[in-house]
């Protein structure tokens, strides 16, 4: 069977040596000696397959080699990965920017052999296509959170466009109203867009890529009819989708393969924040609490956007913002991403087990984060240890504090 999409990646798989950096985080110097887990997968499974870059670019190399054919025993290694990235910020070849992608290609070229996506990875397409979002809830509900002087209002040209994205619109609707207040109280300019459809991430990750191009289009369409100045996303996953995976060439992007007119600028509600703080736009109220902060892969190692949240806590009168020692590029995944959470659940419980208990370790009270996804897998694991830590997205606490001067 031909492996089109792989074969584009064949220079680049083989520039892979198989040395293993990718299989840990490791960091030396005066005053820091950081070596620890960094590949959830690996972690877990154990089997050199599961590991990283360096498992999957050897299944490539079989199957372009024609020495590996399809199996489901070989599907499993390639769609038990979070995509969280973290073998690509270790790698130190010329395979590093492509590592994500091969993983992603890798599961495209499954899905077209019939033994990919897993069931409930499969179940993102199906109800994407009937509903516009991979939970299956129904489109008209979509904006069922919303304030209805804000849905009455919608699709209006503004400044901001704020893209609220699915899991915020169905599942943590805290954080969609926390952005929503946030903006009133900072008085900003912003509108939703009426029609909004899933950004594409889940399918993209999960190699369902000629269902993506669907969504890209219809969002490519509908977000350039609104006429707003800037896109502005509270999920990691929205923002890597709307900035790089629509706007970018490989690797970092599938505008060849999306080909959508799209060339809006996307911002994260923290960099929004950010910059109005840099501006002494904003009052900020006291916030007494020790935080800790998870980097969201797709906001960190995918867009490497490390500092802007941080800026933002540590502008927090009476924060105390302490760091997990796997952090910024060297960050433990929340255990969701890449359709692991529906896919293996038990197996994205237990990554997401080991972050709480490295953030439980810090001693903070607060374990804050900016993405939706990586809320809700870290606060089941939370409950599911009967932590005493408060899942918080920066949004929720910026709602409370913050205000326009």
């Amino acid at each position: 069977m031909a492996l089109e999409e792989l074969s584009k990646l064949r220079d680049k798989i083989y520039t892979c040596t198989h040395c293993g950096n990718c299989k840990v985080f490791y960091e030396w110097g005066a005053g820091k000696n950081l070596y620890a887990a960094g590949c959830p997968s690996g972690d877990s499974f154990f089997f050199d397959i599961y590991y990283g870059s360096r498992g999957r670019s050897s299944a490539a190399k079989g199957l372009l080699s024609g020495k590996l054919k399809w199996t489901e025993g070989l599907a499993h290694p390639i769609f038990a990965c979070q995509v969280c990235a973290g073998c690509q910020s270790m790698c130190e070849v010329d395979f590093k920017k492509y590592t994500i992608r091969t993983m992603e290609t890798l599961r495209y070229e499954a899905n077209k052999a019939g033994v990919g996506p897993l069931p409930n990875q499969k179940r993102f397409g199906e109800y994407v296509q009937r509903e516009h979002n991979p939970y299956g809830d129904r489109h008209a509900e979509r904006f069922a959170w919303l304030p209805k002087d804000l849905r009455e209002k919608s699709s209006k040209k503004a400044e901001y466009l704020y893209f609220a994205g699915c899991t915020a619109s169905y599942r943590q609707k805290n954080i969609a109203q926390a952005t929503v207040q946030l903006f009133k109280n900072l008085g900003l300019d912003f509108t939703v867009a009426e029609d909004e459809w899933c950004c594409g991430s889940p399918l993209l990750r999960t190699g369902q890529w000629d269902l993506a191009k669907t969504v890209a289009e219809h969002n490519a369409s509908l977000l350039s009819k609104t006429k707003a100045d800037k896109i502005v996303t509270t999920c990691a996953g929205c923002y890597r989708s709307l900035k790089m995976d629509y706007q970018k060439e490989v690797p970092e992007g599938y505008k060849e393969v999306l080909k959508v007119d799209f060339n809006v600028p996307v911002i994260h509600t923290a960099q929004l924040v950010e910059d109005l703080i840099k501006k002494g736009s904003l009052k900020l109220g006291d916030y007494k609490k020790r935080i800790t902060y998870h980097d969201p892969c797709h906001l960190g190692r995918h867009a490497e956007v490390y500092d802007s949240p941080r800026n933002v806590l540590k502008s927090i009168p009476s924060v105390e913002l302490i760091e997990m020692p796997r952090n910024r590029q060297y960050a433990w995944c929340c255990g969701a991403g890449g359709g692991v959470k529906s896919g293996i659940p038990e197996f994205a419980m237990e990554t997401a087990v080991k972050r709480v208990e490295e953030a439980e370790a810090t001693g903070a009270e607060v374990l804050a984060s900016t993405c939706p996804f990586c809320w809700r897998n870290l606060d089941d694991a939370i409950k599911a240890k009967g932590s005493k830590l408060k899942m918080l997205d920066i949004a929720e606490i910026m709602a409370e504090i913050a205000k326009k001067k």
